[in-house]
């Protein structure tokens, strides 16, 4: 099931840039980004070949997030006082 802000409908907007000896390929997708830096002369094949397992390792480090427990939902209730409120006049120190 796809999340209410998904945007299926949306075309894939695929830009290569030559950089030098390098070549860049940004493929967007709705809010997917994905950059891919190569060699310049590498051809379509073997760089499918070299990208064949990111959409598995994509699914299996997403799955990993999600069965982990956040930060915020290991909190402790905090009732809104502070230290310094619930002190009284001797942990204060100070003195004459």
């Amino acid at each position: 099931m796809l999340p209410e802000t998904a945007a299926p409908e949306q075309p894939a907007v695929l830009d290569i840039e030559v950089v030098g000896d390098r070549t860049l390929a940004s493929v967007e997708k709705g809010d997917v980004s994905l950059l891919v830096e190569a060699p310049a002369g590498i051809s379509a094949e073997e760089l499918e070949q070299t990208l064949s397992g990111v959409p598995e390792s994509i699914e299996q480090t997403t799955k990993r997030f999600a069965d982990t427990t956040t930060m915020s939902a290991n909190t402790t209730e905090i009732d809104g006082s502070t230290d310094a409120e619930d002190a009284t006049d001797d942990d204060l120190g100070g003195g004459a």
